[in-house]
């Protein structure tokens, strides 16, 4: 009892909105204010969503943690609508007067800040990083024309992305082109000196066999210059025939 009456005191600031004459409102404020009292409730009882033990909070926190970003997202969309149908209102009517009011948005924040203090900083570094000042700008209530300027922007920079990572690839290939060209012509070159020393051989080598040849013939002509000449039969005949007839004409005048 105790408990829900220190949870109903810390929440005064949700509670005494609810207690404000309701009469005056229109069907969107009140169907505006309603989707946030929802969302408020559900942050809160996610905020405070009790564990036995450090250790389970701890793990309960990183469990619900993208719900709780999605939520404050929501929040963070729903009360800049809301500021922005404000001072839209109030710049037609011409009233400057402001009504001084806490902003449930930095109470909440003091919220977030007081339970989530296992990772404050990260928290809300990746908060500010998230929904920094540019995203301030948008809302659940946001002109289509202005959704639409936000989806050309973004199709524009994925186009932009991929025209970049196609020049990238496009250099790579050029590279890997230029590469291969040149070891092309280094491998020709070689290739070609090879040749040359290919065909050096082969003139040495013939030079070499034309000199054998020549040597050969050389050597042929002298064994038949050195060798004894023979008789043919016919002169050999004729020999014999002189040799009787000196020998039987010696005979004869004996």
């Amino acid at each position: 009892m105790l408990e829900l009456k220190n949870k109903d005191s810390s929440h005064w600031w949700w509670f005494d909105s609810h207690n404000k004459d309701n009469s005056n409102r229109s069907q969107w404020l009140h169907s505006a204010l309603s989707e946030l009292d929802e969302k408020t409730r559900m942050m809160l009882k996610l905020i405070e969503e009790d564990a036995d033990s450090f250790a389970k909070r701890a793990e309960m926190y990183y469990k619900k943690r993208p719900e709780l970003i999605s939520m404050v997202e929501d929040f963070y969309r729903t009360h800049c609508s809301l500021a922005e149908r404000y001072d839209q209102v109030r710049s037609e009517s011409g009233n400057r007067l402001l009504t001084p009011c806490s902003s449930p948005l930095s109470v909440t924040r003091h919220q977030l800040g007081k339970s989530l203090s296992l990772n404050d900083r990260s928290t809300n570094g990746s908060y500010a990083e998230a929904y920094g000042p540019e995203e301030s700008n948008d809302s659940e209530v946001d002109d289509p024309e202005e959704e639409e300027t936000v989806q050309d922007q973004t199709e524009s920079q994925t186009e932009e992305l991929s025209s970049c990572s196609c020049n990238e690839e496009l250099m790579r290939l050029r590279q890997e082109l230029e590469r291969l060209t040149e070891e092309n012509k280094v491998q020709r070159e070689q290739l070609m000196q090879k040749d040359e020393e290919k065909r050096d051989v082969i003139r040495q080598l013939s030079l070499a066999m034309d000199l054998l040849r020549e040597e050969n013939m050389k050597l042929g002509r002298h064994v038949v210059e050195k060798a004894p000449k023979r008789e043919s039969p016919l002169e050999l005949n004729k020999s014999k025939e002189d040799f009787l007839g000196k020998l039987f004409s010696g005979f004869t005048k004996s």
